[in-house]
C-alpha cells in the first residue's frame, strides 16, 4: 500500500490533516472575513448585554419613589381610620413610620407594610420641610419624626428628593398640607 513516510496523517476526528505551507511550516490562519464576522457577532452580543442591563439605578430609584408615595398614602389612610397621629422619620438612606404612644414616638415595627426601611445602596434621601416645621425639632433629634400624618388627613408639607449617590438621577415627592402627594 503506502510506504510509511507517504501515509497521510489523520486528526483525531478522522478528518483531513491541517494544511501546511511546506515542510514544518505553520498552519493556515483565519481570513479577514472570518475575523470580521466574529467581531460583528461579539459586538452584537455586547450590545444586547448592555441593553438588557440598562439603567438599573434609574429603575430602582423610580421603584423606591413609587413605593414611598404608596406607603405615605397608606399611612395617611391608617391615621384617619385609626384616629391616631402617625409620623415619618427620614434619614439619609432610611425612613421609618412612627406612632405616638405614651407621649413618645415609636417605630411601627409590627405593621408589615409600614415597617422601617433602608434604601438600596446608592440612593439617598433629602428632606425639605416647606411651611410649618414640627415644633421643637432640632438637628440633635435625628430619631424624631419630621413629617406628621394627622387623623384629619392633613400632613406636614414637604419636598422629599430621592437621588442617586452621583446625583445623575433624582425623583421628588411633594406633599401639601391637605395630604395631596405628587411624584415629580
Amino acid at each position: 500500500m503506502y510506504p510509511a513516510a507517504a501515509k497521510p496523517r489523520r486528526n483525531w476526528f478522522g478528518g483531513r490533516p491541517p494544511l501546511t505551507t511546506g515542510e514544518g511550516g505553520a498552519g493556515r490562519g483565519f481570513t479577514l472575513l472570518e475575523v470580521m464576522a466574529v467581531l460583528v457577532i461579539v459586538g452584537i452580543l455586547l450590545t444586547f448585554m448592555t441593553l438588557s442591563t440598562g439603567d438599573k439605578r434609574g429603575e430602582e430609584l423610580e421603584r423606591e419613589a413609587q413605593r414611598l408615595v404608596a406607603l405615605l398614602q397608606l399611612a395617611s389612610e391608617e391615621a384617619v381610620t385609626r384616629s391616631e397621629q402617625l409620623a415619618l422619620r427620614v434619614g439619609e438612606s432610611d425612613y421609618a413610620f412612627m406612632i405616638r404612644h405614651n407621649n413618645q414616638w415609636l417605630p411601627l415595627e409590627d405593621a408589615r407594610p409600614l415597617r422601617p426601611r433602608t434604601l438600596p445602596t446608592g440612593i439617598e434621601l433629602d428632606l425639605e420641610l416647606e411651611e410649618n416645621p414640627p415644633p421643637g425639632l432640632t438637628a440633635e433629634d435625628a430619631d424624631q419624626p419630621q413629617i406628621f400624618l394627622l387623623s384629619s388627613g392633613e400632613m406636614t408639607p414637604f419636598l422629599l428628593t430621592l437621588s442617586a449617590a452621583d446625583g445623575t438621577v433624582t425623583r421628588t415627592i411633594k406633599a401639601t398640607l391637605l395630604g395631596r402627594l405628587e411624584l415629580e
